[in-house]
């Protein structure tokens, strides 16, 4: 009996194995794949050379391990069904693995360059040649009196690396001259490691920014993408060391920053993203921005384009996108009578999208164009789209100590909202669920000026964009999608009615840097930055 009874129980045994192994994949005993990477994640190559990949797979005992390749430009770089990438040309390209079983990925970046990769710290001056991969593993500093120029193509890639006892993070800082000369097919690029540039760090302020110190002449940015910056200063930090920024630690960097009221700065054609701070915090200085594009700025605040005492700027043609704050936020502050003079700005057909959302909602503030502090503003001509709110200027037209300059001009701006609405509480209970809430002439500080173009209820005033989902794009989404086609179509409201009728700062005497002159776009007849195609 005792046998029988032992025989059972190791029948049951095996039944209970066989069963449990089963369980842990398909039936049939395949592995499933779970996860796979490229190695190496990045490379750099010469035109003709080669390299190739291996591929790990999780579980290293995966049944399907059959694997499919492609380039995103197979002009830049090509690769094989066995993984081995072949350089063409210059430029930057990604190089993508897909596993057969479950389409798991992992990707390698690969830049093309005619010159050997160089590292770099400390002071620097003289030319990056085009398409060179300059990895930075310290603080820069171009010094007073010298220049440094960046060809079209080159990668600036800086290190995530904290530099001292105190974590701090590479800043750039120009006392001398930088002239970044891109072009549309091969833009600078000034970022972190290829492995860093993910959707989890869109925000994690990887390093500082570009600092113009108080001797900083002229700076040119033209076909310039600038991603990742923001990170918070420490007191050893060279912004903070130098005065340049704020007087101590523990404020976040922004991307771009000047301080010489005297200075020269031209920033066009540009890309600043996936900032943790300001895109553009100028305080001093001539300045074009004009034909940039703005996403992902701002984790608890920030604005795309931030302006103090001591400049003079027109700011034109611009695409915002979801900046955490506002588009423009436009501030006499720091100005001393001296060299720091009143800021005069001018705001024109820019396209604005999104932004105020994503502001703590307890402490709103702005959420398209801001005006205060007794700056002299021209905002006409923008195109602004579910915004938070409409523009505003605190006590504009009653306390110039609290807004704008009585001589500023707010005006022949087009309000759109589509129907979409937040379901933050806050705003909610703050009766701002929709864009057209916020843009209700009786909200409080909004200016609306006799000119301006309104619907009556969201979905009113569709501008008629070629391709931009206006009624079901997420209000706080600041994913921006690069198919996106921001000119307007045949009989948009928002093709006619703007304000040609005054004269930018620079439209005609322009601004000369690097001995090219530059200057202002005119301003269009229809609102926003791109028109009808």
């Amino acid at each position: 009996m005792k046998t029988k009874n032992i025989f059972s129980i190791l029948f049951l045994l095996g039944v209970f194995l066989s069963f449990t192994a089963c369980s842990d994949d398909d039936n049939d005993g395949d592995v499933a794949v779970r996860q796979i990477a490229v190695t190496p994640n990045s490379v750099t190559l010469k035109p003709d050379a080669t390299q190739e990949l291996t591929v790990e797979f999780f579980p290293s005992n995966a049944t399907n391990q059959r694997l499919t390749w492609k380039s995103s430009d197979e002009e830049v770089a090509t690769v094989s069904s066995q993984g081995v990438i072949t350089a063409i040309k210059p430029g930057s390209a990604t190089i993508t693995a897909v596993a057969e079983d479950g389409g798991e990925t992992s990707t390698c970046s690969v830049t093309v360059s005619l010159n050997d990769p160089v590292t770099v710290s400390g002071e620097v001056s003289g030319t990056w040649e085009k398409y060179t991969v300059v990895n930075v593993d310290g603080h820069l500093y171009i010094p007073a009196g010298k220049s440094l120029t960046i060809e079209e193509g080159v990668e600036v890639i800086v290190s995530t690396a904290g530099q001292d006892a105190n974590d701090t993070k590479i800043e750039i800082i120009v006392r001398g001259n930088l002239y970044a000369q891109g072009t549309e097919e091969a833009p600078i690029l000034i970022s972190v490691p290829a492995g860093q540039r993910t959707t989890a760090n869109t925000f994690a302020r990887l390093w500082g920014g570009i600092i113009g110190s108080e001797t900083c002449e002229e700076i040119l940015l033209d076909h310039v993408i600038i991603e990742y910056t923001g990170v918070v200063t420490t007191l050893s930090s060279p912004s903070v060391t130098g005065g340049l920024f704020k007087p101590a630690g523990g404020e976040g960097m922004v991307a771009f920053n000047t301080n010489n009221p005297s200075g020269k700065y031209v920033i066009m054609n540009s890309v600043f993203r996936n900032c943790g701070e300001d895109a553009m915090y100028v305080q001093g200085g001539s300045c074009i921005f004009a034909y940039n594009t703005f996403y992902a700025v701002g984790e608890a605040g920030g604005e795309a384009i931030n302006v103090k005492a001591g400049c003079k700027v027109d700011a034109a043609f611009n695409l915002m996108y979801s900046t955490n704050t506002n588009a423009l936020k436009l501030s006499n502050a720091g100005a001393d009578g001296g060299d720091r003079f009143q800021a005069q700005i001018n705001g024109y057909n820019n396209t604005i999208i999104n932004t105020g959302w994503r502001r703590d909602p307890s402490k709103p503030k702005g959420g398209c164009i801001w005006g205060e502090a007794g700056c002299l503003i021209h905002v006409y001509n923008n195109l602004m789209v579910n915004c938070m709110f409409g523009a505003k200027a605190p006590g504009f037209g009653v306390d110039a100590t609290e807004g704008p300059d009585l001589n500023s001009k707010i005006d022949y701006n087009f309000y759109a909202s589509g129907t979409q609405e937040s379901t933050v509480p806050q705003h909610m209970a703050n009766g701002t669920v929709t864009a057209y809430d916020g843009f209700k002439p009786n909200v409080q500080d909004v200016v609306y000026g006799e000119h301006d173009k309104a619907g009556t209820a969201a979905g009113d005033n569709d501008p008629l964009f070629a391709n931009f989902p206006f009624n079901t794009n997420p209000l706080l989404s600041y994913t921006y999608d690069a198919s996106w086609d921001f000119h307007l179509e045949a009989g948009s409201p928002a093709l006619s009615g703007a304000n040609t009728d005054f004269t930018p700062y620079f439209a005609s005497t322009g601004i000369t840097v690097n001995g090219k002159t530059y200057t202002s776009p005119k301003p269009a007849s229809y609102f926003g930055a791109f028109g009808q195609k």
